[in-house]
């Protein structure tokens, strides 16, 4: 059912849109149900959202009205139920949409201050943190209505054209390739490494194809590295050199062990709890984590908060380091660094020198940064001794998404931490493993890219294994989840190209 008015306000030049359509809710039971939306508003005034003929959300200005295409499915919307946000909601993130002209459009899913293109004082999008701006909503994540119903509301700075040369087979993968290049360059690989992508399926696989890119891109420069593609289902690894890999690995029972610390970095794509066990036990330098479940893994309760957020887990160090060392010139953002000591040892004197030391709870340091009118209202680091201490540092309290530590910053685990109720924390007190996370990337980085290499342009036609309409949501959703899915990817009816 779809319902679609323009009623003349006294602007007529501004006429305001009413949209009405039938989609299909995600509920916290995993069920999908029927339910009756009217969108009304425009650009300039804000949308009043409406669900079963009740107001559900009131979004303010800096929203566009874009008829939704495609929108593929990924490890995060099969996960959704165990998110911190609320249900029932469309959902869906990775989008073509067009607009009344035919136009294609990716849509960043961010809907912040900057997205919106509407001014505020907001520190975030000050600091070009737009992506972590605390007000945001999130399409098809976070309140904001997906595209896996026929409409959807874009952030206006947000909504980028579709080059004519880019299929919509690649088109619909730009959100999570976007995702894996942003991982690609913060993990930054060193001439001889070898990298490890563990899961490599829906975004793992894109992993291993931005890898890929960027070693042609090393070779060039004298300078390589290797790609391992690590899967449980043997049918993934010949995909997988397909798209870049140097060498394949198969875990199964049946197949030989690969040593403990085999490979520099192993990025962790799996989607499951499991797998950063085995992320840490392979890695010997880092393991960046894109994985987000929202269940708890390794001891800890909060790592997807901690990808959500960008933020690292590493070890305090035990002396004094140079004061131009890597890790405090990357962490501060002012002029002396914030430190939140969490940890029942006293801080070190050298630090002093550093930083600004602030001891307490998570939750009196959390509302003391909070106050303060400079800045990020947040610390730069966290110094813990426990995992418990770890997950109040990413947040501090229960039911609330506002951390103590600020985005891209530092969870640092202090020598003498008690660890012993969690391997990711004793690798990092032990052999001093780094654990980094990346959540979005650049979308128009992405779009470049996809636009000037013919070969990356056919990475949909060999990851997308299922094709759905939108009425068969519940089945593409089985599909998906099993493991004779690759990609699935829901169309809507109303035009695109090839």
């Amino acid at each position: 059912m779809l319902r679609y008015w323009l009623w003349p306000l006294h602007r007529p030049t501004v006429p305001m849109l009413t949209i009405e359509f039938d989609a299909l809710d995600y509920l916290a039971d995993q069920r999908f149900a029927a339910a009756h939306y009217l969108l009304d508003g425009d650009e300039t005034r804000g949308w009043k959202v409406h669900r079963d003929g009740n107001l559900a959300l009131e979004l303010g200005p800096g929203y566009r009205l874009l008829q939704t295409h495609q929108c593929g499915i990924c490890s995060t919307d099969l996960a959704r139920h165990f998110l911190p946000f609320p249900l029932p909601q469309v959902i869906g993130h990775e989008v073509i949409a067009t607009d009344d002209e035919g136009r294609r459009y990716v849509v960043e899913i961010n809907a912040s201050h900057e997205a919106r293109g509407v001014a505020s004082d907001c520190a975030f999008c000050r600091a070009g943190l737009a992506t972590h701006c605390p007000e945001r909503l999130v399409l098809g994540i976070h309140d904001l209505p997906g595209g896996f119903g026929p409409w959807l509301l874009a952030p206006v700075k947000s909504c980028l054209v579709i080059p004519d040369n880019v299929p919509d087979s690649a088109a619909v993968l730009v959100e999570p390739f976007a995702a894996a290049l942003h991982g690609v360059r913060k993990i930054a690989p060193r001439d001889k490494d070898c990298i490890a992508v563990l899961g490599p399926r829906r975004l793992g696989m894109l992993v291993v194809a931005a890898l890929a890119g960027v070693r042609t891109r090393e070779q060039r420069a004298g300078r390589d590295f290797g790609i391992a593609a690590i899967a449980r289902d043997p049918a993934l690894l010949p995909m997988a050199s397909s798209f870049g890999a140097t060498q394949t690995h198969h875990l199964s029972p049946d197949a030989p062990a690969l040593a403990d610390q085999s490979f520099d970095v192993v990025v962790d794509t799996t989607g499951n709890p499991d797998g950063l066990t085995t992320a840490v036990r392979l890695a010997r330098r880092e393991v960046h984590l894109k994985s987000t479940h929202g269940q708890p893994a390794c001891g800890l309760e909060h790592l997807t908060e901690l990808v959500v957020d960008e933020l690292s887990l590493e070890p305090f160090p035990a002396q004094q380091p140079q004061a131009d060392s890597g890790l405090w010139q990357r962490l501060a953002t002012g002029e002396r660094l914030r430190v939140a000591w969490l940890a029942s040892q006293a801080p070190p004197k050298w630090l002093e020198g550093l930083a600004d030391v602030q001891c307490g709870s998570a939750v009196d340091l959390a509302e003391h940064y909070a106050g303060l009118s400079d800045g990020l209202p947040r610390a730069d680091v966290a110094v813990v001794d426990s995992s418990s201490q770890a997950d109040a540092a990413i947040r501090p309290q229960s039911g609330s998404e506002i951390a103590l530590v600020r985005p891209r910053g530092a969870v640092l685990v202090h020598p003498d931490a008690n660890v012993l109720d969690s391997v990711l924390l004793q690798a990092v007190v032990g052999r001093g493993l780094r654990l980094t996370s990346s959540r979005c990337g650049d979308f128009r980085a992405a779009l470049d890219l996809l636009a000037s290499d013919s070969e990356l342009r056919r990475i949909g036609e060999r990851l997308v294994t299922h094709h759905f309409a939108a009425n068969e949501l519940k089945e593409a959703f089985e599909v998906a989840g099993s493991r004779a899915c690759v990609k699935a990817v829901v169309t809507h009816g109303n035009g695109g190209s090839e």
